[in-house]
């Protein structure tokens, strides 16, 4: 086994499955995608993926990225 040191994208932290039922998209209430990889949430309806730093998701649009035109096609 190796030790891994958890960093804002490294799955070593996890999502609470639970939160992630109750989340939704703070500008369009949508519903979210968990891209553990990224450790981001991401909403189709607005565009956004929202960062998740230490298994906290940061719901605020002025912290989300933008999603590319792929990353959109990519997510439907």
């Amino acid at each position: 086994m190796t030790d891994v040191t958890p960093t804002d994208r490294n799955p070593a932290f996890a999502v609470d499955p639970k939160l992630l039922e109750i989340l939704v998209c703070p500008l369009t209430k949508g519903t979210l995608i968990y891209d553990r990889e990224k450790q981001e949430l991401i909403s189709r309806g607005a565009g956004l993926a929202y960062p998740i730093r230490d298994g906290i998701p940061i719901m605020l649009v002025d912290e989300a990225r933008q999603l590319t035109d792929d990353e959109l096609a990519a997510a439907n």
